[in-house]
């Protein structure tokens, strides 16, 4: 016990006299690993990040990584302790702040308190100056448990990626690694490499020049940007480019294939043209016209890299040439430019504060692969599509799980998310309304952060419906509504079970001459009397159905 306060102390003498540190210290009284990556707390909340600068050389035969970050950041607060993100076996060297070096401690593997010896004074903009080399960890089964990915392609030459959504950015580079905070001002990426190798990041290519036996590539992020959006591609590339007439002007698209994939190309750019042909006009205009649109071939297979999709979807249809839906009609285009693309819209320009908040993501985006399939296919396709996914659900957790630990609640926030929308899309219809409602969402929160709240009462509030309860079951309860029904000849017996004690939902059921009927249901039992004869239930709705 004596030695807990000891230790205690010695951190509160730390922090307060900026005196030189103990390589690491841990103590019962600063959070948890997974509440300081997690958290927006005291050594976060007081400064604001406006933008990043990386400049970064990998060494590809030792698999590591050396370089310095700046971060421009505005103290919203005064303060003087910064936490810094850093993901072992990577070390953070240095910290200076005006060209004077700050006191490091390191709290644990992946996180670093950095001591300013004076408060800095609120309103203040000012730029750390970061240095950090090692070893990155190495990408295990990106882009699900990522990374630095170091591989070769089928020639066996050098072929390198990051996939960092989850593991975070810091697993490659120092930041202030949380989703609720990205750069206003964008990021500038300095990748320096062998001569050989194209090198592929985010936003505009400003320059590629020869500097002391390397290429050096800067690319300009004009836009804020997710942390692990950023991102960093080196290979044996030939890209090409083609001009997109959009909605907002015009738009480059650049493609990046390994070489020997060059005769692929033209059905990949035909593809993303009919995606943004189709969710321009649908949802709203490409959000990143100021930084472009790529798509760069990688080893694993897709991320939603800002301006940069990662594309590993070997030039099959589908999903690696398979149907999520089960239903075929999935196999008609290529899911990971569709879906990875439509996080244009869902994740980079409107970004979830919470990482437990990421339905907004994946749902929308999921969502978005109906609505191609809708573009391309018909409404019936679409809805086809989109009742095929329920099949996926495991309903094993809420959408919505616990705040602050930088922990996704469950697999579903795809597509049970994509089927919760699809769900309000018949509560609402109405096609013109549902489309303009995602139009103005995405005019409202345009490179916003927001939280599921602000999603949930935009939309009750555009639509004109009370939808508090449908978010509620399906955002945070695991239970999926089981509508009881009983015919007789004329009348219906009908109520929910499985559910939240006050929800209540309209559902549409046809009756035999093909006519809609609308049925306010709750969890008490109700007599409908009956429009003709009943033939089926609107099979759109995500519940289940039991006959008495």
């Amino acid at each position: 016990m004596i030695q807990k306060l000891m230790i205690f102390a010695c951190i509160l003498i730390i922090l307060s006299t900026g005196c030189k540190v103990p390589a690491q210290i841990v103590d019962n009284d600063i959070p948890s690993p997974d509440v300081l990556r997690g958290s927006n707390g005291p050594q976060r909340s007081w400064w604001d990040v406006l933008h990043y600068s990386l400049d970064i050389t990998p060494d590809i035969a030792n698999k590591s990584l050396s370089g310095e970050v700046k971060i421009r950041f505005k103290a919203l607060k005064e303060g003087s302790t910064f936490q810094i993100d850093l993901q072992s076996p990577l070390v953070l060297n240095s910290v200076s702040l005006n060209a004077r070096k700050l006191e490091i401690l390191k709290v644990n593997a992946n996180t670093y308190f950095v001591k300013n010896l004076n408060s800095i004074k609120v309103g203040t903009t000012d730029e750390l100056l970061l240095t950090y080399s090692g070893t990155p960890i190495i990408a295990k089964l990106p882009p699900w448990d990522g990374g630095v990915q170091w591989t070769t392609d089928s020639l066996g030459r050098d072929w390198v990626g990051v996939a960092c959504q989850g593991k975070g950015a810091s697993v490659w580079w120092p930041c202030k690694d949380i989703q609720s905070d990205e750069p206003d001002e964008g990021a500038d990426i300095y990748i320096n490499a062998r001569p050989d190798l194209t090198a592929v990041s985010n936003g505009k290519l400003i320059s590629a020049v020869q500097r002391n036996g390397l290429k050096r590539w800067h690319w300009q992020v004009a836009n804020p940007i997710n942390n692990y959006c950023i991102t960093m591609n080196l290979g044996y590339y030939t890209p090409s480019t083609i001009v997109y007439h959009g909605k907002n002007g015009i738009l480059p698209i650049t493609v990046y294939l390994l070489d020997y994939h060059k005769s692929h190309m033209e059905k990949v750019e035909n593809e993303i043209t009919s995606m943004l042909q189709c969710f321009e006009e649908k949802v709203y205009p490409y959000p990143f016209y100021e930084d472009g649109y790529k798509l760069t071939e990688t080893a694993f297979l897709g991320m939603e890299h800002q301006s940069n999709i990662a594309y590993g979807n070997k030039f099959l249809p589908g999903y690696l040439g398979t149907d999520r839906s089960g239903t075929g009609v999935g196999l008609a285009w290529d899911f990971i430019i569709v879906h990875e693309s439509g996080h244009e819209w869902f994740g980079n320009s409107i970004t979830a504060s919470d990482i437990t908040e990421n339905w907004i993501h994946e749902g929308f985006t999921t969502y978005l692969e109906t609505i191609f399939t809708e573009c391309q296919q018909g409404i019936a396709a679409g809805q086809e599509y989109v009742q095929g996914q329920r099949k996926i659900i495991n309903n094993d957790a809420p959408l919505i799980g616990e705040y602050g630990i930088n922990k996704e609640s469950t697999s579903d926030i795809y597509d049970k998310g994509s089927s919760l929308i699809h769900t309000i899309r018949m509560i609402i219809s109405d096609d013109e309304k549902f489309y303009a409602m995602l139009h103005a969402m995405n005019q409202t929160f345009y490179h916003k952060i927001v939280t599921s709240l602000d999603i949930e009462h935009f939309i009750s509030a555009y639509t004109g419906l009370d939808l508090s309860l449908i978010f509620d079951q399906y955002l945070r309860s695991p239970l999926i509504p089981r509508l009881f029904y009983s015919l007789t000849n004329e009348t219906m017996q009908v109520h929910f079970e499985n559910c939240n004690a006050n929800f209540r939902m309209p559902v549409d059921y046809y009756n035999s001459e093909g006519k809609k009927i609308r049925v306010e249901i709750s969890t008490s039992t109700q007599t409908i009397i009956l429009k003709g004869s009943f033939d089926h239930w609107d099979p759109n709705f995500l519940l289940k159905l039991v006959k008495k």
